[in-house]
């Protein structure tokens, strides 16, 4: 005869265990975190108390053995972006690399970009909207296997590459020094760096850099957001700073965000342009050549997307997603132009992508919907936004959606989807290409930075998941977003970086 209560209790835990994952439910991975460990706690007081005589001993053995699994093992951060907790030996550490310091360049000068190569000046490109040119290259990589330039270690931290010229510059925590790091294109030697005794480190998240530096080759200006906050503002070739400014204390921020700063800063005319963090004003603009404030503006803190120039309802302005809205600004003052309320106590990290002249998409997880939005001028100039439909898909959490003509292209809990972008609606799901990043390249083809470390080069295809061509770049989680700079390809992790050259097209 099945005993009741091990019974009962296998099913009501185990049915929901098995929903949340069949649903790729957000909180799947409590689960594993919350309901795995209170079921064998459950069992093991159920056996122990089933002895009289014996409850003592069968506590106490109980204890024992959870006391001897967290002595043997340790918490050691999130698996993948489910939060699925990855376990390691309490006595094994991670390799370390030797702290950088501040290390100068030798030249003022930059280099000539290889042939092939182009600028990727910031975070998902030129304009920040994911969106890169057609491509030169060959897509078939079967046919013609991208060449593998250099592969070297790096520090932690979920940075991505600005490329200028021949100069590959990114984020990573090396000890107890956050760095601005400064590559060779062509080689994967480091020609500077610059060393903050700042590190961040969050139990889930991990540790380092999150934000993409960006770069103006013009001004030979580097600017690098730190995960605690501080700007720098460095040399382009020889690394030396110019100035820096905490954006929390400046914009009055109660706290930093709970993952850190991962907000890139953008460029508008002379401004250097960035978010805030958990309260106090929204953005903030320095003055890109001596840092001095310019103007702040809104007061609904900041988020882990960042600041966006758009043309919207025939507007330049400055989109931002905050911790509770969305909102456009006038470039050169930073007033609010529009808000739109977009609640929720949920990390927003996905970036607004423009949809028409009129209509931007923004998208999220964490049971907060996801809005295709309209911006409408009046006569007197006044604007509006409103939402013209809203919908649970895709979840993308915190990569960002890919738009082409009439759908959009994501990642939905890790998993790949289409969404009808006149109703809102799925279509297709598949291809796990978990939670890593992806742009959109051209009229018709998607690169995906998958979350196991592969590159994946997809077809935009709104009847079915077209996959073309696989690299297997890297082996470890990839949560940092892909540079594709011309026909070079950097992509990197918390672990190590890598670089290819794509065959040109003949």
């Amino acid at each position: 005869m099945i005993p009741k209560f091990p019974f009962f209790l296998t099913l009501i835990l185990g049915g929901f265990t098995a929903w949340l994952w069949l649903n790729d439910h957000v909180m799947r991975s409590v689960s594993v975190l919350v309901l795995l460990p209170l079921w064998l706690l459950l069992m093991g007081l159920w056996w122990a108390l089933q002895r009289q005589g014996a409850r003592l001993k069968r506590l106490a053995a109980v204890a024992g053995g959870f006391a001897l699994f967290f002595t043997v093992f340790r918490y050691d951060g999130s698996a993948d972006g489910s939060a699925f907790p990855s376990l390691t030996w309490r006595w094994q550490e991670k390799v370390s690399l030797p702290e950088l310091h501040n290390i100068t360049g030798g030249t003022s000068a930059t280099p000539a970009a290889p042939e092939g190569a182009a600028d990727m000046p910031r975070f998902l490109g030129a304009k920040g909207d994911g969106v890169l040119p057609e491509p030169d290259w060959q897509t078939d990589w079967r046919a013609h296997p991208p060449r593998e330039v250099w592969r070297i270690q790096v520090g932690d931290g979920w940075s991505g590459f600005a490329v200028a010229g021949n100069r590959a510059i990114t984020q990573e925590q090396r000890g107890e020094e956050e760095c601005v790091t400064c590559y060779d294109l062509t080689t994967g030697k480091l020609l500077w760096s610059h060393a903050d005794k700042a590190r961040f480190d969050e139990a889930m998240g991990g540790i380092g850099p999150r934000a993409t530096p960006t770069v103006d080759a013009a001004k030979s200006a580097v600017f690098a957001m730190g995960a605690g906050g501080r700007l720098n503002c460095l040399d382009l070739a020889t690394g030396a700073p110019r100035w820096k400014r905490e954006v929390l204390d400046d914009t009055g921020a109660k706290t930093n965000l709970q993952w850190g700063k991962s907000a890139s800063p953008l460029l508008v005319g002379d401004f250097v342009v960035c978010s805030g963090g958990e309260g106090g004003s929204s953005l903030i603009a320095y003055r890109q050549d001596a840092g001095e404030t310019a103007w702040q503006a809104g007061n609904d803190g900041g988020s882990y997307s960042s600041p966006v120039l758009m043309t919207l309802a025939g507007r330049e302005q400055i989109l931002n997603v905050n911790n509770g809205s969305v909102t456009g600004h006038d470039p050169a003052t930073g007033a609010v132009l529009w808000r739109f309320d977009w609640p929720g106590g949920f990390p927003k990290v996905g970036q607004p992508v423009q949809v028409t002249p009129e209509r931007f998409l923004v998208t999220s997880s964490y049971g907060l919907k996801g809005h295709l939005v309209e911006i409408k001028a009046d006569a007197a100039g006044r604007f509006s936004a409103g939402s013209i439909w809203s919908s649970s898909h895709p979840r993308t959490k915190f990569s960002s959606a890919s738009v082409f003509a009439t759908h959009a292209y994501a990642s939905d809990e890790g998993t790949f989807c289409c969404i009808d972008l006149a109703t809102g609606e799925r279509g297709w799901r598949e291809g796990r290409y978990g939670f890593g990043q992806h742009v959109r390249v051209g009229d018709e083809w998607m690169l995906v930075q998958a979350e196991k470390g592969y590159v994946a080069l997809v077809k935009a295809n709104p009847e079915k998941l077209e996959e073309v061509s696989r690299l297997e770049a890297l082996n470890a989680k990839t949560w940092n977003p892909p540079t594709l700079a011309g026909r070079w390809l950097l992509v990197r992790n918390d672990r190590e970086a890598v670089c290819y050259e794509i065959a040109a097209k003949r």
